[in-house]
């Protein structure tokens, strides 16, 4: 009988120790983060695109969460990054006043980084219920003046508690025009 109080014992001390961890400065990957509220990953139509045609990128936001997540404009906010052989394209005039630049004047519906609500072919947001998915398709063109090259795209996607996420990264090429 002693034997099993004592080998109980050391169990019970065990248990103590690792449940006092982050007291005992041992990192605890989620004492200072927020709850995601979602999952966002990113895909192409494509990985090669002849000169002229539009590359298309498809964002993907799973709810993961209990609850609905707005994504109207003070929701879900996004911001498209694409990198090319010499760096980062030319912004479009639409993609450098989306972003919030200085000097420019400001998009109706939206803000610095903020998704603006009436993009023709877009349908209005209403929120993304819980275990659902919201499945979002972007003309790369409408943001960056892309020539043949190789490219790397991804997203950063914000909920509405401020936590940024990165989606995955996919690449792509344009092909220069046959002659």
């Amino acid at each position: 009988m002693r034997a099993f109080q004592a080998i109980a014992l050391r169990f019970a001390i065990i248990a103590v120790i690792t449940a006092s961890c982050p007291l005992l400065n041992c990192q605890d990957a989620t004492s200072n983060a927020k709850a995601v509220l979602f999952a966002a990953s990113i895909s192409m139509r494509q990985e090669v695109y002849p000169a002229g045609q539009k590359p298309w990128v498809t964002l993907i936001t799973k709810n993961t969460s209990r609850r609905a997540v707005d994504v109207r404009p003070n929701g879900l906010a996004w911001r498209m990054h694409v990198e090319g052989e010499k760096g980062e394209p030319n912004r479009t005039l639409y993609h450098r006043q989306l972003r919030g630049e200085p000097g420019l004047p400001a998009l109706d519906g939206g803000g610095p980084s903020r998704f603006p609500l009436n993009l023709p072919g877009e349908k209005p947001y209403e929120g993304i219920p819980p275990g659902e998915s919201d499945v979002r398709q972007f003309d790369l063109t409408v943001f960056y003046d892309l020539t043949p090259g190789q490219y790397t795209a991804y997203m950063e996607v914000q909920d509405t508690t401020g936590v940024w996420m990165r989606t995955n990264t996919v690449h792509f090429e344009i092909r220069p025009p046959a002659q």
